[in-house]
């Protein structure tokens, strides 16, 4: 590690432990000579809806593979459907959407409905097949977003999936579920989660470009994108929540300069839904990590 490279992991500990939090974290730049600087990067995370990014990596790998049909329709009936604050999953009536449509939803918006449409037309064992020959087998989907509420339910005597939200963010007693715990829920680390990154920047195909564009219009800058809040610098990101864990993997693009994956996974003290300081942190953080990566384009 170069001297530089120590002293920008000293702020990044700093930033995390003024934040209350613990962090995983890679950045990289997405062209020769490539540069990287991380903090615990290979460590596995619990990723929480943080998933739907390398699930919708396969999803443009099958299709310009010709192994799936971006315009098959995909039915979720009102009936059964998973629930949630956004998208289809808020709906109330059945709804059929293309596969690319529900792709972008769910990067978007971070549609649970949709996501989970999208595991069951791809299959989740030739999802994770399909990323460990990407050379990423740390990077598991075990379960859709259904299946984890219907879990953590479960586990702590929940009745809806609301109910699971409000216990989780209980300031005053710790719940813990198996979905913390990456041997046994969805899980990655910064270092592969910037992997998926770069291999959604290396390819040209117009369902690379789908997922992309969808990422450009994710509805929510108040973690990573509080960090480059200017109208020039382009943000491409995913973010993840599940009680204390918050996390955000995206690209940021600063005009006539190379892109920059970066991937800020972390993992707060405190429980409250609502914790404004971490957010702000994980834009510093990336906004550390990237700055010393960044090169002009030319």
């Amino acid at each position: 590690m170069s001297p530089t490279d120590a002293h920008v992991v000293d702020q990044l500990r700093a930033i995390a432990a003024d934040a209350g939090i613990r962090v995983n974290l890679h950045a990289r730049r997405l062209a020769e000579p490539s540069m990287e600087i991380g903090l615990l990067g290979s460590e596995p995370v619990a990723v929480a809806s943080l998933y739907k990014l390398p699930l919708a990596l396969v999803w443009a790998d099958l299709v310009a593979a010709g192994e799936l049909d971006s315009r098959a329709p995909i039915r979720m009936r009102r009936q059964g459907r998973t629930p949630g604050p956004t998208g289809v999953a808020m709906l109330l009536d059945d709804v059929t959407l293309t596969a690319r449509d529900a792709t972008r939803l769910m990067l978007a918006v971070s549609d649970n409905a949709c996501a989970d449409a999208l595991i069951e037309h791809i299959g989740k064992e030739r999802l994770n097949a399909h990323l460990v020959a990407l050379g990423v087998p740390g990077t598991v989907v075990r379960r859709g977003s259904g299946a984890v509420q219907r879990q953590i339910m479960r586990e702590i005597g929940a009745t809806t999936p609301t109910d699971v939200h409000i216990r989780l963010a209980d300031p005053d007693h710790a719940v813990h579920t198996r979905e913390y715990d990456p041997a046994y829920s969805s899980a990655s680390t910064a270092i592969e989660m910037c992997q998926v990154l770069a291999r959604l920047w290396q390819r040209a195909t117009p369902s690379h470009r789908c997922v992309r564009d969808a990422m450009g219009l994710q509805a929510w800058r108040h973690r990573l994108g509080s960090g480059f809040p200017h109208d020039d610098v382009g943000v491409f990101g995913k973010t993840g929540t599940l009680g204390r864990l918050r996390h955000e993997a995206a690209v940021v693009q600063f005009p006539h300069e190379h892109p920059i994956a970066v991937s800020v996974l972390t993992e707060a003290v405190r429980n409250e839904r609502h914790l404004p300081r971490v957010d702000t942190a994980i834009g510093e953080l990336a906004r550390t990590a990237i700055t010393p990566l960044r090169r002009p384009a030319h």
